[in-house]
């Protein structure tokens, strides 16, 4: 669950869930900015089943939903079939993926195609992240420290969560003292 690494005035302990939903936010805003988001076509299309506002939500950030990857075709009724979804998104349900995108999407206040932006990245980041309990060998923990310690903020998760902390060497001092 946590990366420990020794610096100068102590431990620092990285949440590795939350350090890796801010490495994958910052990439998702990255390629939707720059409009190089890479699709991958899927064997068998899954079906995604919307509410009446939440397929008005969906219509609405289409463009959006296009430009990070995905390709859906209406079925009619609310249904969507996913053709194809960003590179890298595997093993995650992507139905699951694409009304929790469409529910925070209908969230923002404004229709500021920045605000749904982040809002799809966040749910992206959120999706694909590495779970809590997942064993990482050492490259996969450099990995992490050294993308999160690029992002142009890496204390926070998007959401204002603590995604790391220092521990004193006085404060360690103390408690085995």
């Amino acid at each position: 669950r946590y990366i420990m690494t020794a610096v100068k005035s102590g431990l620092m302990i990285i949440d590795q869930h939350r350090a890796h939903i801010r490495i994958l936010y910052e990439q998702y805003l990255d390629r939707l900015s720059r409009k190089k988001c890479e699709s991958q076509k899927v064997l068998f299309p899954e079906a995604v089943h919307l509410g009446a506002s939440d397929g008005m939500t969906l219509e609405r950030i289409m463009p959006e939903m296009q430009a990070m990857g995905f390709e859906l075709t209406s079925l009619g009724g609310g249904s969507y079939a996913v053709n194809a979804v960003p590179a890298g998104l595997d093993g995650i349900s992507i139905p699951g993926l694409i009304q929790d995108m469409v529910s925070s999407a209908g969230e923002q206040p404004s229709a500021v195609i920045a605000d749904i932006n982040k809002a799809l990245a966040l749910s992206m980041a959120r999706h694909a992240a590495i779970t809590y309990g997942c064993v990482l060998d050492n490259t996969e923990m450099e990995f992490i420290v050294n993308g999160l310690f690029a992002c142009s903020n890496f204390n926070y998760t998007p959401d204002g969560k603590a995604v790391l902390c220092i521990l004193k060497q006085t404060e360690i001092e103390h408690l085995l003292g």
